[in-house]
């Protein structure tokens, strides 16, 4: 799960998906606006057939917390 959640991320970031890191902050490590992680989610609803919640989004600060994100959603 990891590995597509970076290959989503990279075409929002200028990083090689090896350079995101389960504990890369979405704001002050990749630089993500709020903008910019609400489209990308929108994609990880898409890639992992999962419907995002906005008011959930505010917990989410990390790419590990989107990956417990999704695999909750998911369960």
């Amino acid at each position: 799960m990891l590995e597509k959640i970076r290959d989503i991320m990279t075409r929002y970031v200028e990083l090689e998906p090896g350079e995101i890191r389960e504990d890369s902050r979405l704001a002050e490590d990749l630089a993500l606006t709020s903008f910019a992680v609400m489209t990308m989610m929108g994609d990880f609803e898409e890639e992992f057939g999962i419907t995002v919640d906005e008011s959930e989004l505010t917990d989410i600060h990390t790419v590990g917390d989107i990956m417990a994100y999704i695999q909750a959603k998911q369960a």
